[in-house]
């Protein structure tokens, strides 16, 4: 299972995190950053610390999942 990670920094300088899980394929820097604008220009989020003001930095995780029956 693969998760995007965007991360941003809000009025107080704090991180705050958005995740989505199962992000498109083939996903670029730039392409991750034009949406994380995107994020900050239409100003729909906010956090404890207030809006969102500038983007901090992303990250794709990979995650492998094995279950077993027992």
């Amino acid at each position: 299972m693969k998760t995007l990670t965007m991360q941003f920094l809000n009025l107080e300088q704090k991180t705050v995190g958005i995740s989505i899980e199962q992000p498109k394929e083939g996903l670029e820097a730039a392409d991750i950053g034009a949406a994380m604008d995107q994020i900050l220009a239409s100003n729909v989020f906010t956090s404890n610390g207030g809006t969102l003001t500038s983007k901090k930095g992303a990250q794709i995780i990979e995650r492998n999942i094995t279950e077993f029956e027992i």
